[in-house]
């Protein structure tokens, strides 16, 4: 089993990002969302046409920030309905607390301090890697203060990404394993980019965590549920499996499939369509079919978080997270 974990990954190079930001964050509710789209439904009526009509952006008032080490870097311009948001922690993305907490914290940034902002496009700053998923190191002999407020920062980029107001656009570039696909999953459609033409290897898409002895957290394997479908996702989480672009497709894990080099400009164009949909509509529509998901974690928070320390803490895991992560080492 470690020797094939140890080829689908370490093969593609996904190891382990170093530390940074802590950073506070909440969530928008339902009832928040449905009132502030009311309040500024006349700033979205005025500004739409200029995503809709126009085929280059302006220059100036753009707005470029990262937290204080470089984890996240968000693009917001003020004439313009669509955000970016960079995931920029070398040399895979895996999410650490500060990760987490970083991208939180951004998304809320934009949501509530850009009110123009309708849509968000979600992308990597590396060409062949979108997310690893999960910062391994951190579950490696982990300190029992620390674990808890790590599994909490990754319960709350679930919530505050699967029920932004945002019409969220995950532009995948590259692999997307564990929970890097819960990142695109929590997304409202997901674009991958694919290198077939060019003879290339294709980033995989996946939640392969049983190959290390870990099992998908109940939210979690409900997300997948709720993406493509019940037998599809037993499949996938009992065997690991990590799929190619065209497989993806098929499954229905992501919405499109497009050269490597398109994926941006295709991520572009949707967050457009999507951004002009009126907001109180979209928005409502997408919380309403996406709040029991959310609250049933939001219940059971300290429950799941209790059964994900008892596991990661077990010997044998820990015994299998000492064998991977020596073989990255080689």
């Amino acid at each position: 089993i470690m020797n094939t974990l140890a080829h689908q990954l370490a093969h593609s190079r996904l190891l382990l990002p170093r530390k940074g930001i802590t950073a506070v964050h909440h969530q928008l509710s339902l009832t928040q969302a449905s009132s502030y789209h009311c309040h500024h439904k006349r700033n979205f009526v005025q500004r739409v046409p200029y995503a809709l009509f126009s085929s280059s952006k302006s220059d100036h008032n753009s707005t470029t920030n990262c937290d204080s080490v470089g984890l996240v870097k968000t693009n917001v311009e003020e004439d313009d309905v669509i955000a970016t948001l960079t995931l920029c922690n070398p040399p895979v993305n895996s999410l650490s607390i500060e990760m987490c907490q970083s991208i939180s914290s951004s998304l809320k940034i934009i949501e509530n301090d850009h009110p123009h902002v309708h849509g968000l496009i979600i992308n990597s700053s590396s060409p062949s890697v979108f997310c690893a998923g999960l910062d391994l190191s951190a579950l490696h002999n982990p300190d029992p203060e620390r674990l808890p407020e790590f599994w909490s920062s990754v319960q709350q980029v679930f919530i505050d990404l699967y029920g932004s107001r945002l019409a969220t656009i995950a532009a995948i570039e590259g692999h997307a394993p564990a929970a890097g696909c819960m990142l695109a999953m929590s997304c409202d459609y997901r674009i991958m980019g694919t290198s077939a033409a060019t003879g290339k290897k294709s980033g995989k898409i996946g939640m392969n965590e049983t190959l290390l002895g870990l099992a998908a957290p109940p939210w979690m394997g409900k997300l997948m549920v709720r993406t493509i479908g019940n037998r599809a996702t037993e499949k996938s989480l009992a065997l690991g499996t990590l799929y190619s672009p065209e497989e993806a497709l098929r499954i229905g894990l992501v919405d499109e499939v497009v050269s490597q080099d398109k994926v941006i400009i295709r991520a572009r164009k949707e967050a457009t369509k999507w951004a002009g949909i009126h907001p109180q509509g979209r928005v409502t529509s997408k919380l309403l079919t996406r709040k029991e998901h959310i609250d049933e974690l939001l219940i059971n928070r300290k429950e799941d978080m209790k059964q994900f320390c008892a596991m990661v803490q077990d010997p044998v895991l820990q015994r299998n997270l000492t064998i991977y992560l020596g073989s990255l080492k080689k």
